[in-house]
Parts: structure tokens; C-alpha cells; sequence
């Protein structure tokens, strides 16, 4: 009898089933450091660096505790709204490869922030790279102090017809979230000179004009003050388990186990420090 699909005989699969899983420094694989909650204070100092937009994307996880993939696809046809919560089913997820369903419960809070996204079309997605290209760009047109004559619109149309820029896709996805993330942390926690940019200098001066050990040091220094979008889920999950126990952290997260909400629902130190002091 052969294994699952009859792929291969079951002698071969029974012997893989024992082999061990990789352990951490014993062997060459790269150890990934584990995901850790991200503190509000440093979220906070990054938003107003952020589109409109994104903002968005990051309340709205810091609210439900949804995966990246699942707040940048939602829509309002996605959404159940037919009670006091509503219900958000993304229509694909990390586990619909295995015929599981997915619910985002979206409370009163979360409720109002998706509002002031809404558009007529329901099959929109809400947070929009080029919904947010249109807003900065009308932004701009309003604080022009100089009037747009007649010969400057047709340069602009010249420019735009010989170096076209690039247009704006429709939704956000997963890279391109961590990565205006990733702009907005080196905004609000710029790296120390000489390793900054200068208002000067343009990207690839500044690439060029840094050593190879200072490209190392400012490799470090952003690994440091950057955080990305998977981190909002793991504070999200912290903060619910802190309040509400693990079973309902479970259940908003969408995990069919208790431990693997475990890895989400990093253990409490100020918790731990109480305990100990009452019992020695």
C-alpha cells in the first residue's frame, strides 16, 4: 500500500515520518529569529509617516488581529454586516489549501475605521495603492501656490508620455505593505550620520557613498527600528490572551489548536513578575 496519492511505497514514507525535525544551532540552516510583539509606542511613532491607506491596513490589524494577507484583500462584498458584528470571510487564507474557513470578527471600533473606506463598488478593495496615489497627488494640487498654465500641463503630459512612471496597482499585497512599512520606520527612526542619507544626495549616491562596513552597520541599525505587519498579530494576541484567556485569543485568531496560539501569545513578563512576588 502506498502512501497519501500512492506517490511513493509506505516503507519510504513511514521511514520519513521518523526523521527529526531541524534544531536550532546544530545544524547549517539559517535559525530565524522568532517573531516578536511589536510595542505601540513604536507603531504609534510610525503612522504618521504612513499613507492614509496603510494607516488603515495597520489599525485595522491592531483591531482584529488579521494576517496581512487577509486585511489587504478585504472588500465589502467579503463582509457579513448583517448584525452588531460584523463578520469578515476572506476568500482565500493560510489554511484554505486545507478546505478550512475563515472568519475575522470585526468589532464597533473596527467597524468605523473600514467606514471611512468604503467606496460604491462593492468588489473594491478598501485599501487602495492607487486610491492613495490619487489623494496625495489632489493633496498636492491643493497647497500649489502657483497657478498650472497652459505650458507646464503640457510639458507634464510630454513627461509622462516619454518616462512613464509606473501605475498603481489596485490593492495592496504582502510586500508591498512590509515594505511601506519598512519606509515609514526608517522616516520615524532615521539612522545616525554618517550612515544616513543626506537631503542632497539621491538613492544611489547614498548606496555608493557608504563603505562596506557601513552598509553593515546600517544593516543593523535597521533591523532595529523596523517592524513589519506579522508583528501586529502577535501584540494583538498577547493583549487578548492578557485579558480574555487563551481560548478567546484562539478563537480570534483563527487557530484550530491551543498551541499554536502559544507562539502567537508571547507569555506576560509583567504577569510573571507579580506571580513570583506572592509566591517568593
Amino acid at each position: 500500500m502506498g502512501s497519501r496519492g500512492e506517490l511513493i511505497p509506505f516503507e519510504v514514507y513511514h521511514r520519513l515520518t521518523a526523521v527529526g525535525g531541524l534544531q536550532k544551532g546544530r545544524t547549517e540552516a539559517v535559525d530565524r529569529d522568532p517573531v516578536l510583539p511589536v510595542n505601540d509606542e513604536v507603531v504609534e511613532a510610525t503612522l504618521p509617516q504612513l499613507n492614509r491607506h496603510v494607516r488603515g491596513l495597520v489599525e485595522l490589524q491592531r483591531l482584529t488581529g488579521c494576517r496581512p494577507g487577509e486585511v489587504c484583500n478585504i472588500r465589502r462584498c467579503d463582509i457579513d454586516m448583517g448584525g452588531n458584528i460584523w463578520l469578515y470571510r476572506p476568500k482565500t487564507h493560510k489554511g484554505s489549501w486545507r478546505g478550512k474557513t475563515r472568519t475575522v470578527i470585526i468589532g464597533p471600533r473596527a467597524q468605523e475605521l473600514l467606514k471611512t473606506y468604503f467606496v460604491p463598488d462593492l468588489n473594491d478593495y478598501l485599501f487602495s495603492p492607487a486610491r492613495a496615489v490619487e489623494a496625495i497627488r489632489a493633496e498636492r494640487a491643493l497647497r500649489r501656490k502657483t497657478p498650472c498654465y497652459p505650458s507646464h500641463m503640457v510639458r507634464n503630459e510630454q513627461k509622462r508620455k516619454t518616462a512613464p512612471q509606473r501605475t498603481p496597482s489596485t490593492k495592496y499585497n504582502r510586500l508591498s505593505y512590509l515594505n511601506a512599512i519598512a519606509r515609514a520606520c526608517d522616516r520615524a527612526f532615521p539612522a545616525p550620520s554618517p550612515l544616513a542619507q543626506r537631503a542632497d544626495e539621491t538613492q544611489s549616491e547614498w548606496k555608493a557613498r557608504l563603505t562596506p562596513e557601513q552598509r553593515t552597520s546600517l544593516k543593523l541599525w535597521q533591523r532595529g527600528h523596523r517592524w513589519h505587519p506579522n508583528q501586529l498579530r502577535h501584540t494583538f494576541a498577547t493583549k487578548v490572551r492578557k485579558a480574555h484567556g487563551l481560548e478567546a485569543a484562539q478563537v480570534l485568531l483563527g487557530h484550530s489548536r491551543a498551541d499554536v496560539t502559544q507562539v502567537y501569545a508571547e507569555r506576560n513578563e509583567e504577569l510573571a513578575a507579580s506571580v513570583a512576588a506572592k509566591i517568593g
